[in-house]
């Protein structure tokens, strides 16, 4: 059965994609983690993200971004002062 995340798991990922720009209204992410995990654009320019369950949230989160990226969010360039 897989296993469910928790409010830290979740700061994680939100922590992620916060980073790359992406509101979170446009971020779905099951309560349920299951391997081997999902990255994915989907319609309305929503990312849907499922977790893996067999690696630990910290440790996959290099990968989530990794994933991101390739579909085309990137940090938000910083402002000159």
């Amino acid at each position: 059965m897989p296993v469910a995340m928790g409010m830290k798991d979740m700061d994680a990922i939100l922590s992620v994609t916060d980073a790359l720009g992406i509101h979170r209204e446009a971020v779905t992410v099951p309560l349920r983690r299951k391997d081997p995990g999902e990255v994915r654009a989907v319609a309305g320019g929503q990312v849907h993200i499922v977790a893996p369950e067999s690696v630990e949230i910290e440790a996959w989160l290099p990968a989530l971004r990794a994933e991101l990226e390739k579909l085309g969010f990137h940090a938000p360039a910083e402002e000159e002062s």
